[in-house]
């Protein structure tokens, strides 16, 4: 038992009433057991440090005039107490060393059988290929089998009801069927004068060849035309502007789209070889239905418009038929008198071919 004096922090005798080394007194301090320091000691396994700890207390109970006599034995405070009876900590005891030999043979048994190379390159090329992104599809291809697949939508509605237009439809289909018209009746006149042109001397067969291109943009014009003069009367004289150009054009060919069919059947008859006069008569039957159809369009485009300034469908008519009269003879005037001087330039250079 001892007092620790509360102003220098002195150890005295139990029995003390002043402090040995300061005189401050200790009549109301509590004598404090030895326990509280043996109770941070180890356990029996370090009887040793327990035996050095318990020299270290007695020495604190001495009284100071024996301290005071040597100059280097200080006062130990508990917390110095237990710093000095710390065990000693086995975690950081010496491991005797090993030999290299017997060091290289536990790393390698940890480390298991050293992989070969081969598992390492088909890891890196699985790797390579999961990183690799797919190829994006091309868009223009994607996009032109989707307008391919809408347009073959467009034509079978076309034909199972041409007087009906449902639903709206690419701006661009009125002027595909246009198209496809014109270069199926192109190529079909071609492959019939194709023999024909290819006997003549060459300056004859490409005056020929320059006078079907000429007929062929003569046609094309007339057809445009056609439906340019129909809109003009239903946008400008009878008010209905619910459509553009295109989307008119695109409304007037669904209503005639029979006439790419008949087209394309007589460019497949050439094609195989089974033009005939019976054949010649059928493809002259399919032509002028299909210009029937193209002219039967405008009319009924003309009468199922939505007049919003109550001008007579019946006068616009009238109109639209004088308005294709002079168009008719404009073209003719121009693309066919083209026509006919290249057709009398071929005839004389036949002739002077002859000798006439």
């Amino acid at each position: 038992m001892f007092k620790i004096c509360p102003n220098c922090g002195a150890h005295n005798t139990a029995t003390a009433k002043f402090c040995t080394r300061c005189g401050t007194s200790l009549a109301g301090v509590v004598a404090t057991a030895e326990t509280a320091v043996q109770s941070a000691q180890p356990t029996s396994e370090n009887e040793a440090s327990t035996a050095n700890t318990a020299a270290v207390s007695e020495q604190s109970s001495v009284p100071s005039s024996l301290t005071s006599s040597s100059a280097q034995n200080q006062p130990v405070t508990p917390q110095q107490a237990q710093s000095q009876v710390t065990p000693p900590d086995n975690s950081q005891q010496q491991v005797p060393p090993q030999p290299a030999s017997t060091q290289t043979q536990s790393q390698q048994t940890a480390q298991g059988p050293a992989p070969t190379a081969q598992p390492y390159q088909q890891a890196d090329q699985t790797q390579q290929q999961a990183q690799t992104p797919p190829e994006e599809p091309n868009p223009t291809v994607e996009a032109t089998k989707k307008y391919a697949g809408s347009y073959w939508r467009y034509l079978v509605d076309s034909i199972k009801h041409p007087a009906t237009v449902t639903r709206p439809y690419h701006q661009y289909f009125g002027l595909t069927s246009l198209a496809i018209t014109i270069v199926s009746l192109a190529l079909t006149i071609a492959l019939m004068t194709g023999s024909a042109v290819s006997s003549l001397p060459g300056a004859i067969a490409s005056n020929v060849l320059i006078t079907f291109l000429k007929l062929v943009f003569l046609v094309a014009v007339l057809m445009i035309a056609v439906v340019a003069v129909y809109y003009l009367v239903v946008n400008g004289m009878l008010g209905d502007r619910r459509r553009s150009f295109l989307t008119f054009t695109t409304e007037y060919a669904f209503h005639c789209n029979w006439m790419v069919f008949f087209s394309v059947f007589t460019l497949l008859m050439q094609m195989l070889g089974m033009i005939n006069i019976g054949s010649i008569f059928l493809i002259w039957l399919l032509l002028s239905l299909g210009s029937g159809l193209f002219i039967i369009s405008g009319t009924y485009m003309l009468f199922t418009a939505q007049s919003t300034n109550r001008f007579d469908k019946i006068y616009a008519y009238l109109i639209v038929g004088i308005l294709l009269v002079i168009v008719f003879l404009i073209i003719m005037t121009f693309g066919l008198s083209s026509i006919l001087g290249g057709i009398g330039q071929g005839i004389n250079d036949f002739g002077r071919s002859f000798n006439f």
